[in-house]
């Protein structure tokens, strides 16, 4: 069996003893659910216990851990024989009992410290814990040291048996699992006295369960939760399976907890109805549940569960959260995204039908695949199982937040802000008013952008316009990197809901009274702006956004997920009546080849600015690339449409063995040019063999 060990210095210990009376009693690393405070928080805490026969005046002694110490500065004593918690919150602000670091979950080694800050009292290494799990003397102030699955914050100790380990998890026996039609799953436990374990999702205890007996057969979707159980050992940690009738995708998810925490009508987090437990929010309405990721070699973990968004709460399919917590005994490092990247939350994103699905990848796998200049999140469109259950398609995705935005700007610390009040999420918005200022006020452009990512706000605007939708306004999250030269970015996300290919949103947006993002009337009013935005639409709708290409980008992400969408619209359609996923696509095409002509005539309507034409002769691939804008055009003869005034960077990128000789149709003898659409009809760039 493989144990859990506690290292106990006895001999530090003993020599400690000698010159105090107060001894590290018991220490809880982990809490779950054993002392909640009234904010909903469950600090760490040990206890201290006074095993002499007179006070002991606490003031000045110290803790240390791991590099870190805290010196009890304020006036705290202990009474003969009695306890006092103290509690590891990081919030030495809060009293005397409140010490100003947290203990470190994966285990370490705490000191306790004379006032003197030379003589040793007590000193006790501890191994990482699960949730609720305390570990401690087993009587008061006794030798003796134990796991204690039922903790005594600030009672006594009546340990009766030395627990120094944990039982072996249960595992699949093969040697007894047919390998046959017969659905028969056989579980083996070495060393346990019991295996408990249940099929509807519940957590396996003592008390709830059955005791494993043999093969567990079924005939219907289900999961199958065991834990075991010796006497010389705490209770293993959770066996954790799922299983499908239809059988489990390679690549997807699969999410094991108890059924009435998700739909009980009083209780549950997915209910509808008079209650609309599904609109709740907040720390109670987070569910223990296990979650696994199927085609990795990760084992089930244990996480929290809530119902994430916020117009999306109000369908039948909704979005959740998944959350990896201390007080769930969720791993350090989080939950697994991609690879090796990992975040402490994670979204489970349910778009509404194959139309929202297929707009928000679109735009997903356009941003990230040009490299354009704004932030969208990753995600990787996956099957979910609910306790066994096809829940449909999901795209799994790391939240908009700042640790996500942390490793994304490659900084330390973020200034975060979302909705159209730029309400604060993390940091401040002391950078964000001047940076207002001088975006309102119509400053040159190098003024505003010593405050804003211009070229960031620029792609934000112009996938807007694209798209047209109608909750551009709502769905705004920026933040900045906290050094001294950070500047304001925005985050693209929600992008569903867009309008008519015919609409003009030109008009609409720059006709907004209030601080909408992405400020059209903004940048269209100052000058530079507005050639800038015009600048670089007109070569996205070259480009990534030109038909052609945006049909091929359409196509295969549709493709990539056409079984799974057709699934989704099988189990949601009889509660969501939704058009179905080949409609949708079609849909989608349609506004992709009608959407750049009308929109570049509701720019120039609104501009007053008359469209021309270019055309730029563009060489093959073996020969080089053109840029235009810094986006890349595709080879042959390209007939760009563009606007009178507004100049356009072209830069040319020979091969390896080509040389630029000269331009047509541009002045300029380097590989970057700038042209006039006023005065450029034809752009060639005349490239030859490279001299030796």
């Amino acid at each position: 069996m493989r144990l859990l060990v506690l290292f106990v210095a006895f001999g530090l210990a003993e020599w400690s003893s000698a010159q105090s009376s107060v001894v590290i009693n018991e220490l809880q690393g982990a809490n779950r659910n054993t002392v909640i405070q009234a904010d909903g928080s469950t600090p760490d805490w040990i206890e201290l216990y006074n095993t002499g026969d007179s006070l002991i005046d606490l003031a000045g002694m110290r803790f240390s851990v791991v590099g870190r110490m805290h010196v009890l500065e304020a006036q705290l004593s202990i009474a003969p024989k009695e306890h006092l918690l103290l509690w590891f919150d990081g919030h030495p602000e809060r009293g005397p009992q409140h010490v100003g670091f947290t203990l470190p979950r994966k285990g370490g080694t705490l000191l306790l410290i004379a006032a003197d800050g030379v003589n040793m009292l007590d000193v006790f290494t501890y191994p990482a814990m699960a949730g609720d799990l305390s570990i401690g003397r087993l009587q008061d102030g006794s030798a003796a040291w134990t796991y204690f699955e039922c903790p005594t914050p600030g009672k006594p100790n009546n340990g009766e048996l030395e627990l120094h380990g944990r039982t072996l998890t249960p595992g699949i026996d093969s040697s007894r699992t047919a390998h046959s039609d017969t659905r028969e799953v056989a579980l083996l436990a070495e060393h346990a006295d019991r295996i408990r374990y249940t099929t509807d999702g519940t957590e396996p205890t003592l008390i709830n369960g059955s005791d494993y007996t043999g093969p567990i057969t079924f005939d219907r979707d289900l999961v199958i939760r065991a834990r075991a159980y010796s006497s010389t050992a705490l209770p293993s940690k959770e066996f954790c399976s799922t299983y499908n009738m239809e059988g489990l995708a390679d690549v997807g998810i699969t999410i094991a907890m108890d059924q009435e925490g998700l739909s009980d009508d009083s209780i549950g987090i997915n209910v509808e109805g008079a209650l609309a437990n599904f609109s709740r929010r907040g720390r109670d309405w987070e569910r223990l549940a296990m979650v696994k990721f199927n085609g990795t070699t990760d084992v089930p973990i244990p996480i929290g569960i809530s119902i994430h968004g916020s117009g999306s709460r109000s369908l039948p399919k909704r979005s959740f959260k998944l959350h990896a917590r201390d007080r769930y005994d969720s791993p350090v490092k989080g939950l697994r995204l991609s690879g090796e990247e990992h975040f402490q939350e994670g979204i489970l994103r349910a778009d509404a039908g194959a139309h929202t699905f297929l707009r928000n990848r679109f735009m997903e796998c356009l941003v990230l695949s040009n490299d354009l200049h704004v932030d969208v999140q990753p995600s990787i469109p996956v099957p979910l199982y609910l306790n066994g259950r096809y829940w449909g398609l999901y795209r799994w995705m790391p939240p908009k937040d700042k640790q996500w935005l942390e490793r994304i700007s490659g900084s330390e610390a973020v200034d975060v802000l979302e909705g159209p009040a730029a309400v604060v999420r993390s940091g401040s918005d002391s950078h964000f008013k001047p940076a207002m200022a001088q975006l309102f006020g119509g400053a040159p452009l190098d003024s505003i952008a010593a405050h804003i990512d211009v070229a960031n706000l620029i792609d934000l605007a112009c996938l807007d316009l694209y798209t047209g939708r109608a909750d551009h306004d709502l769905n705004v999250r920026c933040y900045r990197p906290r050094l001294a030269d950070g500047r304001w970015r925005w985050v693209l996300y929600d992008m569903d809901l867009w309008a008519p290919a015919g609409e003009n949103s030109v008009e609409r947006m720059a006709s907004a009274s209030g601080s909408e993002t992405p400020y059209i009337p903004q940048l269209l009013h100052q000058h530079e702006l507005r050639n800038a935005l015009l600048a670089r639409m007109t070569a996205l709708l070259a480009t990534a956004l030109s038909p052609a290409k945006a049909q091929r980008l359409a196509d295969s992400v549709y493709d990539a997920s056409c079984e799974e969408l057709v699934a989704d619209h099988e189990r949601w359609q009889p509660e969501m009546d939704r058009p179905d996923p080949e409609a949708c696509h079609e849909a989608l095409a349609t506004f992709i080849q009608q959407r750049p002509t009308d929109l570049i005539s509701f720019l120039s309507e609104r501009t007053g600015l008359r469209t021309r034409s270019v055309t730029i002769e563009v060489p093959s691939v073996e020969r080089g690339a053109m840029l235009l804008e810094g986006l890349r055009l595709p080879s042959g003869t390209q007939r760009i449409i563009c606007f009178e005034d507004v100049l356009l960077d072209v830069e040319v990128v020979p091969v390896e063995g080509q040389s630029l000789l000269s331009w047509r149709g541009a002045d300029g003898a380097g590989t970057k040019v700038t042209i006039d659409p006023e005065h450029t009809r034809t752009l060639r760039p005349n490239l030859v063999p490279a001299v030796p």
